[in-house]
């Protein structure tokens, strides 16, 4: 390794940005700690190198330790090379690294490599997805223990005390189920659907409001390496019905309120949450079975493309369609976390959606649980004061909401000054009017960023994500400037990890400003991960009826010279990944 003897960062340009600045000073302090080498460098020894605070420089290697750069010996204290970098340097070797001499005529032939498997006549080929630094190696591979990633390591991380839900009553009472308790009953709950036949691979349908036992349920579904299948409480009985027959789910956790959705033939288990309404003498109480029912001590393996949830798209669809989402996809959501929405280890994070829709179910659920973060439940319909009353009360810094609730805030401004906290609102759903935009702007203080996505793909298309620094929407410049709005009808740019491109009517790329469909160059998305729809080749097919290079999404867009993608009609449900639009 070479060696780097002046790390001290140097004196940044004027008015460069105050990312820029800690993009160097993170640099400089990656190769403090290489150049410390096997044993590993002190926090103070990495400050007096590097020039920084003891409170920049804590702030910076947490960074480098979330993205597997660096890591802590928890003994010595010491810093060290992360894991990644080790992913990181084979991509550079490819590029870098000169090639082996050429293999001598004389010399024994080396045995043949294995070759994929041709796909049988009529099939679709195999998704070909190339080495990458976004694809992050804990979601990869054979043994993936899926609780392990979303519970089990933040009990050991922080003693279980971090509060895993903030669970808010209609009548304005919280309730908070820690990440330990978490761990626990999920556990004994696990052993609760393992005696009804869960297993791995196995679909269990959740027809639940949002509070605790949802999360408890779709943990203990994890434990066995089963499907999470939430089912939006709104949907009508015929709706729950094509569900469990199509996805053939082996069990269902409901209340005893929306028990009376499951067709009355059904012959599945059916786990039934406690409360004031009556259920029938074939279901199993949750809460008495749980607590009556010995923790399971094992933690079910994935493998990285197996699902571990299923959400269906909406009942507008003639035939609604089911989307698995691999484990895989963690990288794309945490991507999404950190970069889309820039969700930092401060904030307070409130994701309005419904976690039955794809987006509250991968960035409210999921993703909340990836990170180790809390996640917030507000139970009961929307309403407009207690939306201001949760923002207020938990001192919200990040939320993310559907344009339907923007509208419902607009619509019934008390016209009163709010003290927020909030410092970036996200939208996901729709592209808003210049005038909805410019009253959240005054009401919230704060840009409204629009986000771009599919069920099919997660969010991938985003406003937040400024690669050069340029127009940032905050104020965290060197001057503090007034934050700036992203341009006019923008969807944003592509988020890394994909390449996004407009293609005309003949599956080609539009240049710069040619209208055209929204399309994911597949061979360069490393963090895409639709394969197929659940029991539809022929609607599979129209997502990839150019070929498997392009998925399509259905949508028109022209791309500007800078890189923004601006909407300019829908052409199918694509953007809909939230409730009511």
């Amino acid at each position: 390794m070479s060696s780097h003897a002046n790390i001290a960062t140097p004196p940044a340009a004027p008015g460069a940005a105050g990312g820029t600045q800690s993009l160097e000073r993170a640099i400089a302090l990656l190769r403090a700690v290489a150049d410390a080498g096997t044993g590993g460098a002190r926090l103070a020894d990495l400050m007096a190198g590097v020039g920084l605070s003891k409170a920049t420089a804590h702030r910076l290697l947490m960074a480098l330790a979330r993205e597997g750069l660096v890591e802590q010996d928890g003994r010595s204290k010491r810093y060290h090379l992360g894991p990644d970098l080790v992913a990181l340097g084979d991509l550079a070797a490819l590029r870098h690294r000169p090639a082996p001499p050429a293999a001598s005529p004389a010399a024994s032939p080396s045995p043949a490599l294995p070759q994929p498997q041709e796909a049988a006549a009529g099939a679709p080929p195999a998704l070909m997805v190339r080495p990458s630094a976004f694809l992050r190696p804990e979601y990869r591979g054979e043994s993936i223990a899926l609780a392990a990633l979303l519970c089990d390591r933040h009990v050991r991380a922080a003693d279980g005390a971090r509060a895993a839900l903030l669970h808010e009553s209609v009548a304005g009472q919280t309730t908070e189920l820690s990440f330990a308790r978490l761990a626990h009953d999920s556990a004994r709950f696990a052993t609760v659907l393992a005696g009804m036949g869960v297993g791995q691979g196995d679909r269990v349908a959740v027809l639940l409001p949002k509070g605790p036992e949802l999360l408890i349920t779709a943990l203990a579904i994890w434990r066995l390496g089963g499907v999470y299948m939430p089912l939006f409480t709104t949907y009508t009985a015929s709706s729950v019905a094509y569900r469990l027959a199509d996805s053939d789910a082996r069990a269902i956790v409901t209340n005893g309120f929306l028990r009376r959705k499951v067709p009355r033939d059904n012959s599945r288990p059916v786990v039934t949450v406690e409360g004031d309404e009556a259920f029938g003498p074939d279901a199993v109480p949750f809460w008495s079975s749980l607590h009556e029912a010995a923790p399971l001590a094992d933690v079910a393996r994935y493998r990285e493309g197996d699902a571990f949830a299923l959400i269906y798209t909406s009942e507008s669809e003639p035939t609604p369609l089911g989307v698995s989402l691999p484990v895989k996809a963690l990288s794309g959501i945490e991507q999404y976390m950190r970069i889309g929405l820039d969700l930092r280890d401060d904030d307070i994070y409130w994701n309005m959606a419904d976690p039955g829709w794809a987006y509250g179910a991968y960035y409210g659920l999921v993703g909340p649980l990836l990170l180790g973060r809390t996640t917030i439940f507000c139970d009961g319909p929307y309403d407009v004061r207690q939306g201001y009353r949760m923002l207020t009360k938990f001192g919200v810094t990040n939320l993310t909401a559907a344009p339907s609730q923007i509208r419902a805030w607009h619509g019934a401004d008390p016209g009163v000054s709010h003290q927020f906290a909030l410092r970036i609102l996200s939208v996901v759903g729709e592209p808003l009017p210049p005038d909805l935009i410019a009253w959240a702007n005054r009401t919230v203080k704060v840009p409204l960023l629009d986000q771009y996505g599919q069920r099919e793909t997660g969010i991938f298309i985003v406003n937040r994500y400024d690669p050069d620094g340029i127009g940032r929407y905050d104020s965290e410049g060197p001057d503090g400037g007034e934050a700036a709005q992203p341009p006019s009808a923008s969807l944003g740019r592509p988020m890394p990890g994909f390449r996004v491109v407009i293609l005309d009517p003949d599956g080609r790329e539009a240049p710069v400003g040619g209208a055209g469909e929204i399309a994911i160059d597949v061979d360069h998305s490393p963090l895409f991960w639709f394969e197929s729809y659940a029991n539809n080749p022929e609607r599979t097919a129209l997502r990839f009826r150019h070929g498997r290079r392009y998925y399509l999404t259905g949508d028109r867009a022209f791309l500007d010279g800078d890189g923004n993608i601006h909407y300019r009609g829908r052409a199918s449900d694509a953007i809909q990944m939230q409730q009511g639009e």
